[in-house]
């Protein structure tokens, strides 16, 4: 066996140790905040993934992803979440900027993305980092330091290259990031809220059936000039739909949110 080849066994199967613990990630949850032993456990298999092999980015997608769930869902303090997101951001950004160089511009570009295993994953995740190290850090301060348009041009990748990654996770980072991020003039100037809900709608077409989705794209309604009955049938979908045995914490945490929208409504 070649040394290349060594190597990639060697992460495939730390790979499949890190998913066995992700999938148990809901184990020990209380609620909305989950135990973060297991989410410990897979982020530690995808370091040493990562680090067996350096160019294998199904790897690091899945290590950004363990990542952001540790710092979004397990109760993880402000200062923890900071230094969780930090990481994400640097490791993801490095292997986007490799990414960039490596696919170039134009009209190339996308299918050169296409063709490589894992690029698309480690766009969303990185996007997700960049977004959240934001939101930690403030939306004002985040959006004049062109966090906003680093997380669009992210998503707007994502888009291009897999739009059903995540059940239209690029379309939902960028709904989000349309209805959240501030409107600053010459910096979010582009910040547009019939935007937020077009994309929106988008990843719910792509995944009907993610609660994420369901909460954004009725908050966006809400925010809006749109009709408040569609809006309160997104969120009311969201907040009574039993929770996805696959997505436990993360549906029982927005559901939490929606109910909390719902009766701001009232």
């Amino acid at each position: 066996m070649s040394a290349a080849a060594a190597m990639a066994l060697a992460a495939a199967t730390l790979v499949a140790d890190g998913d066995g613990h992700y999938a148990r990630r809901a184990e020990g949850a209380h609620g909305s905040v989950a135990d973060p032993r297991e989410a410990d456990l897979a982020i530690a298999a995808y370091r040493q993934a990562v680090t067996a092999d350096l160019g294998d980015l199904t790897a690091l997608a899945r290590l950004l992803r363990a990542l952001n769930f540790r710092g979004a869902f397990c109760g993880a303090a402000v200062e923890q979440q900071k230094a969780i997101y930090d990481e994400g951001k640097r490791l993801g950004q490095a292997a986007v900027d490799r990414l960039d160089a490596r696919a170039g511009k134009g009209r190339e570009r996308v299918a050169a993305l296409r063709a490589i295993t894992g690029a698309a994953d480690v766009y969303y995740w990185t996007a997700a980092h960049w977004g959240q190290w934001g939101l930690v850090r403030g939306t004002f301060a985040a959006a004049r330091s062109g966090v906003a348009g680093r997380v669009r041009d992210l998503a707007q990748t994502v888009v291009d290259v897999d739009p059903a990654l995540e059940e239209g996770g690029g379309y939902r980072v960028l709904g989000r990031l349309h209805d959240q991020a501030p409107h600053l003039p010459l910096i979010t100037g582009w910040v547009s809220h019939a935007k937020a809900v077009e994309y929106l709608r988008k990843s719910y077409e792509l995944g009907p059936r993610n609660p994420v989705t369901w909460f954004f794209l009725g908050e966006a309604l809400v925010n809006g000039p749109h009709d408040l009955d569609e809006a309160r049938r997104f969120l009311t979908k969201c907040a009574e739909t039993p929770p996805r045995a696959d997505y436990l914490v993360e549906s029982v945490y927005y559901a939490e949110l929606a109910r909390a929208r719902l009766a701001s409504l009232r």
